[in-house]
């Protein structure tokens, strides 16, 4: 179902976030995050002077590595636009990811390895869709072709994506349907 007609309005700015994920001939996994942040009209930055219109305000991007217990083995930044000298000071300080394992805490985890002072608002902010986009490229576990999703319905162990989100939790309808296995019943209010 779409959004309903907006009220009248005026585009003042664009985020784009692209993310794509890979599985590397070597057996780990591998996503790639950009973000691009856009004014549809010039303006003055601070630091850069005059900006046309579509001139990045911000240009930055991610690469996690992972290996196939979601510990991040690699990670890279990039800054290719940023409105100040200084954010060219973060990039290098994503190496102190590699360790960190994805699941439950890992935004606590990111966060006590790169503290806010030390880290980029807008990087931070692309991590999180880098991890989604890692999670729905590993979803089958092996290269797609092979069919291990399916072959996790009848095998455990249990799928690393149960409980975490509304549609797989382990008391809805959705693992009761594909993953029954690891399906629990939903409390009854009293």
């Amino acid at each position: 179902m779409p959004l309903p007609p907006p009220s009248a309005r005026r585009h003042i700015h664009s985020r784009k976030v692209h993310c794509e994920g890979f599985l590397r001939e070597d057996g780990l996994w591998e996503v790639e995050a950009a973000l691009v942040d856009q004014k549809p009209f010039p303006h003055k930055d601070w630091e850069r002077g005059p900006r046309q219109p579509e001139d990045p305000v911000h240009k930055m991007s991610i690469r996690l590595t992972v290996d196939r217990n979601l510990v991040i083995v690699g990670a890279v930044g990039a800054m290719d636009d940023v409105p100040y000298a200084t954010c060219q000071d973060v990039p290098p300080r994503m190496a102190a990811l590699v360790g960190v394992r994805l699941g439950s805490g890992w935004r606590e985890a990111v966060r006590e390895r790169i503290g806010r002072r030390q880290n980029c608002t807008h990087m931070f902010e692309l991590i999180g869709p880098a991890i989604t986009t890692l999670y729905q490229s590993m979803s089958y576990r092996e290269p797609p072709d092979e069919g291990a999703a399916h072959e996790a319905k009848t095998n455990p162990p249990r799928p690393y994506f149960l409980d975490g989100c509304y549609s797989w939790r382990i008391d809805g309808p959705v693992v009761a349907k594909h993953f029954p296995m690891f399906a629990t019943k939903a409390e009854e209010k009293a």
